[in-house]
């Protein structure tokens, strides 16, 4: 640097030679001014040197710590552009992503809201960057074999106006976390040993069930199980619990998934049936339901080489005759439980002595139901259905009847739910289209047909395969038309594909049936499917009119549906008339057609002529009155 200094004022100095002596003090006040200005200009090339080299050995610092943060954090960081691309990520990420463990990749980083990979939070996370520059949150990383949950925060950084924005993200992966929490909330409501609701869940549903009771379903029923090995020792109560996982699976299998199965006690399991599924004869259907447990419990297992034999001991309490609460429903069902092991093994008891005195009969029953069937036992009663506005006989409604040796004639609510739950359903439809089809056919010859014949369909006849032909076949067989008959279908139908649901019902319009839906007001019809659906008429649910006279409510709700089906060009019917007044307010909404005892009883086909002589009598009375 010395001889920098000395080069260059030798030069200075031989440049201003030609200077006069008078010149001289300023050429040398210029001389060091020039030496100086160039010192400092050295001295911050220096410095400016020095910094760089100070910032560069920082810089080279701060990436070496980037890069063994990046490598050897248990989190994810990364940096990704402004489309969610990642240009660099931690090592944890990479693996996560399979991506080469470089210093930069490029790959989307796909963000989903869920372990499947269903929701993409892509344009979420990019909507709440643009609006404030971050976005928090939980998302789920996957690739082939794993999904991992991590919350995540990804914020905005954008250096200069030059440079585009990128974002830094940065989280921790929760998935034990979630495991853990998911353990203890299945801790707090399932059974450990069985993974079935434990009984905590089970009071707190019973009590919601009890409370969701009206008048059109008063009741819930609980089956209460007790099981016990068959030899009493310690040794056995061990195996029982051992086998007690095995025992949960083979009722699953059993029961009907809308009852809740749930295990109560160390040795015992309850089942909660809802009040939909206790009407008015609903200790046919326990009676039923409990045999299926029994058998279920009993039926050979997986390894019975080292399984003991197990008695199963059933009790039955229905609200609110046993109990108008969770607790005192429960015990009656525990007490009768206990009753039901004093009376022998593999035993079912009622809590209530009435229901208790059926019980046995339940095999029985279904012995004589099945040999009717098979035999067409079966009898066909008809309810004729009025016009109010004329008096007069406009169809009738055809309904089964069960003369049973035993028991003597039963209505269908009687032995229903039974012959649904057998499969019995099927067939008796069938006996009852073809006894249908005779009758109308007897009426056409002797004078006695008046409008349609009104049948019945039960959803399980009309999910048949071979429903549209069978009918075909009965109606060529008695060489009568469809046109004269109604077929009262459920709204169960609905649960039917669409496509499906329209191809059947056209077929059936075009073969001549009228289609009515029964029970019209109480399930989920819609508006859009009485309007896509070639029906001509519908049936007002008895719940809907059984209380018009007493509740405006109720009064309300049947004009507003009726004037719904007259908008729709649909035929109303009522049906379980009891009462005068009854009949007159449904024919002051716009009801004509109507049904019930106020009326006619369903009568034996052989009194419909005395049935249509007392109409004519009476109208030709009304007529000569009038005259």
């Amino acid at each position: 640097m010395t001889h920098l200094k000395s080069t260059f004022c030798v030069a200075l100095f031989s440049i201003s030679l030609p200077a006069t002596a008078a010149n001289q003090p300023i050429m040398e006040g210029a001389f060091l001014l020039s030496t100086l200005t160039i010192c400092l200009l050295v001295v911050a090339l220096i410095l400016t040197m020095r910094s760089l080299a100070i910032k560069s050995h920082k810089l080279k610092q701060f990436r070496t710590s980037f890069s063994d943060l990046l490598s050897e954090t248990s989190g994810v960081i990364a940096v990704l552009d402004k489309n969610l691309v990642l240009r660099n990520g931690s090592g944890t990420l990479k693996r996560l992503l399979k991506a080469d463990d470089s210093a930069t990749i490029s790959a989307p980083l796909n963000l989903y809201a869920d372990p499947d990979g269903k929701t993409l939070l892509d344009n979420d996370i990019k909507l709440a960057l643009r609006t404030n520059g971050k976005w928090q949150g939980e998302a789920w990383l996957l690739n082939e074999r794993q999904r991992e949950a991590f919350e995540l925060s990804i914020h905005s950084v954008q250096p200069d106006n030059v440079r585009n924005t990128t974002y830094l993200m940065y989280g921790q992966n929760i998935s034990e976390l979630r495991k853990e929490n998911q353990l203890q909330l299945q801790q707090q409501t399932r059974d450990s040993l069985t993974l079935l609701p434990n009984n905590k869940v089970f009071d707190e549903l019973l009590k919601m069930v009890l409370q969701s009771c009206d008048a059109h379903y008063p009741s819930a029923a609980v089956i209460f199980i007790h099981l016990t090995p068959s030899y009493d020792n310690k040794h056995n109560e061990a195996k029982l619990q051992q086998q007690l996982p095995e025992i949960a699976a083979k009722l699953q299998q059993v029961l009907p998934r809308k009852l809740l199965l749930a295990r109560y006690k160390t040795d015992g399991f309850v089942v909660l049936v809802p009040p939909h599924l206790c009407n008015h004869n609903s200790s046919i259907y326990l009676n039923q339901l409990a045999h299926k447990i029994l058998a279920g419990i009993n039926q050979p297992g997986s390894d019975d080489s080292k399984a003991i034999e197990v008695f199963a001991h059933l009790g039955i309490s229905i609200s609110p005759n046993d109990g108008i609460d969770a607790e005192s429903l429960l015990n009656s069902a525990e007490k009768a439980a206990y009753k039901a092991s004093q009376q022998g093994q593999n035993n079912l008891c009622f809590a209530d002595s009435g229901s208790q005195e059926q019980a046995p009969d339940y095999l029985a029953m279904e012995t004589e139901l099945y040999r009717s069937a098979a035999q067409g036992e079966f009898e066909l009663y008809y309810q004729p259905k009025f016009s109010i506005s004329s008096n007069r006989i406009i169809g009738y409604e055809a309904l089964l009847r069960w003369p049973s040796p035993r028991r003597g004639m039963l209505p269908p609510p009687t032995f229903m739910p039974l012959v649904e739950e057998t499969g019995l359903i099927i067939s008796l439809d069938r006996l009852v289209f073809r006894k249908a089809c005779q009758q109308v056919k007897y009426w056409q010859q002797t004078g006695l047909m008046r409008g349609r014949l009104a049948l019945n369909i039960s959803n399980q006849q009309f999910e048949q395969a071979d429903f549209l032909r069978f009918m075909q076949n009965t109606l060529q067989d008695a060489e009568v038309s469809a046109s004269l008959f109604e077929l009262e279908l459920p709204e169960t139908i609905f649960t039917q594909p669409t496509v499906w649901l329209r191809e059947r019902m056209h077929s059936l319009d075009k073969m001549g049936f009228r289609l009515i839906l029964d029970n019209f007001g109480e399930g989920v019809s819609s508006l859009t499917q009485l309007r896509q659906h070639p029906l001509h008429g519908v049936k007002l649910s008895p719940t809907l009119t059984k209380y018009i006279e007493q509740q405006e409510q109720q009064r309300n709700i049947c004009a507003t549906l009726i004037r719904l089906a007259n908008y729709l060009t649909l035929d109303v019917t009522a049906t379980n008339i009891e009462t005068e007044m009854q009949a007159y307010l449904l024919h002051v909404m716009g009801c004509d057609n109507q049904q019930g005892h106020r009326f006619s009883k369903a009568v034996p086909a052989d009194e419909i002529g005395q049935l249509l002589l007392k109409e004519n009598n009476l109208l030709n009375n009304t007529n000569l009155a009038s005259g």
